[in-house]
């Protein structure tokens, strides 16, 4: 086992944790997008205000494990978006014009998601503003909005769930205890920021597929990307 210490993941970790993420998942389609495109990634997920973002280094400081994932997946979207858009988007395109193959799978794979995706997020920003509009016309005597207690109620009846999208340990230091320091760390983010669980999606021939069973991850069946590409999902109860 490693001394393992987990911190969050800085800007000066982007190009180490770069190239870790295209060694460890070069399955995914993310890595295909090439380490210039990861470092913008991965910065933009350590600018976010609603992401995990953590490292960890051995005893000489080099980082050996990483770990994203999101506290509120919505809120992480968005903020990405609005924080790092345009430069993820420049990546891309700028990934896809010097690789006409990757192009066309980004294209094909992603292009109208992705615009669906920003299209929902955009619309659902108009709703919010006109919802606050309305609350502002609709106050009680008291001075609280009217449906207030309502929609306390059916809050509370809402699971929150967060989710860890990427674990990154390098091969030499996996089996040695850094996937679960981080892991475990997520955990404690988790319990703080009130989530009732976290999800996380693995590439089922991810030697680390097995690892999750043995951490109180549950595992909840397979599911397969609108690319083609499969995982298996894990949970992982924060709540009693």
């Amino acid at each position: 086992m490693l001394s393992v210490d987990v911190t969050e993941l800085q800007i000066e970790d982007v190009p180490a944790s770069a190239r870790l993420h295209a060694e460890v998942l070069h399955m995914e389609f993310l890595a295909r997008c090439g380490e210039r495109f990861l470092r913008r990634y991965h910065r933009a997920w350590i600018k976010s205000s609603s992401g995990i973002a953590l490292a960890s280094h051995d005893d000489s400081g080099e980082l050996v494990g990483v770990l994203l994932g999101a506290l509120h997946p919505d809120a992480h979207f968005r903020s990405m978006v609005r924080r790092s858009g345009l430069d993820l988007a420049f990546g891309l395109v700028a990934r896809a014009v010097s690789h006409p193959s990757f192009g066309w799978e980004l294209v094909t794979t992603r292009g109208v998601r992705y615009v669906r995706g920003l299209t929902r997020m955009g619309s659902a920003a108009l709703r919010r503003a006109a919802r606050g509009r309305r609350r502002e016309s609709t106050q009680s005597d008291t001075g609280l909005p009217v449906a207030v207690a309502g929609a306390a109620t059916a809050k509370a009846k809402v699971k929150v769930v967060g989710e860890v999208t990427h674990v990154m340990v390098a091969p030499a230091c996996q089996g040695k205890g850094v996937g679960r320091a981080l892991l475990e760390q997520a955990a404690v983010r988790g319990r703080g920021a009130h989530l009732d669980e976290l999800v996380l999606v693995t590439p089922p021939d991810l030697a680390a597929a097995s690892v999750y069973d043995h951490l109180g991850w549950k595992r909840e069946g397979s599911l397969t990307s609108k690319s083609g590409e499969a995982f298996v999902r894990f949970t992982l109860p924060l709540t009693e």
